[in-house]
């Protein structure tokens, strides 16, 4: 026993998404590789997430970009809004690299704006993952990979924005199914424990 403290596990509740059904703009448009594609510019905001793996059907739920496209998505909500997180599924059409294994090199910044003018930097979105990152009530594939992922970059307290703008670095064929704007998003304690037979949790 080496001690430490205890890991213990986060269950993950999620707030109203700002953005479903808001108009977007993107600077590059999708290639339409593998059935993807968005001639309704409807995609990125309808309230559907691809699936939590890269190739097959994915990418016909998705925009899609090659390397060296380097997208900019602005959505505009409409108003001025409390925002307590940001989220982005990022797959790919290829390669299908699994960011358990560290191997994402695509870069994702995260600015906002009051005006469409003065855009402030919020960081960036971790697009590697280890097992701490992942919610207790996150279902994750059978095959433990995630090669397609919803990411989240939460901000050390609500920021009050009306524009969001994901700035996208590809370095390979990628593919993004939907961006998120949540007014809330909370991280709680889920100790899961194992009772014997005949025992009380």
């Amino acid at each position: 026993d080496v001690g430490g403290a205890k890991f213990v596990p986060r269950w993950v509740s999620y707030g109203e998404n700002l953005a479903r059904g808001k108009p977007y703009k993107v600077s590059v448009p999708s290639r339409t590789h593998w059935d993807a594609g968005d001639p309704d510019g409807a995609k990125l905001t309808d309230g559907v997430i691809g699936p939590p793996y890269a190739g097959g059907i994915g990418p016909r739920y998705a925009l899609c970009w090659d390397k060296g496209d380097d997208p900019v998505i602005d959505v505009d909500l409409g108003e001025v809004k409390s925002c307590g997180a940001f989220r982005i599924h990022l797959s790919a059409g290829w390669p299908w690299w699994d960011a358990m294994k560290g191997q994402v090199a695509d870069r994702v910044e995260l600015l906002i704006s009051q005006d469409a003018q003065g855009f402030r930097s919020q960081g960036f979105f971790a697009l590697n993952l280890r097992w701490k990152d992942i919610p207790i009530n996150h279902m994750m594939p059978d095959d433990e990979t995630a090669t397609g992922f919803t990411y989240a970059l939460v901000p050390e307290s609500p920021v009050r924005a009306r524009y969001v703008r994901f700035k996208i670095t590809c370095e390979r064929t990628a593919t993004v199914s939907e961006v998120q704007v949540l007014d809330s998003i909370r991280y709680d304690p889920y100790d899961l424990k194992i009772a014997l037979p005949g025992e009380k949790g």
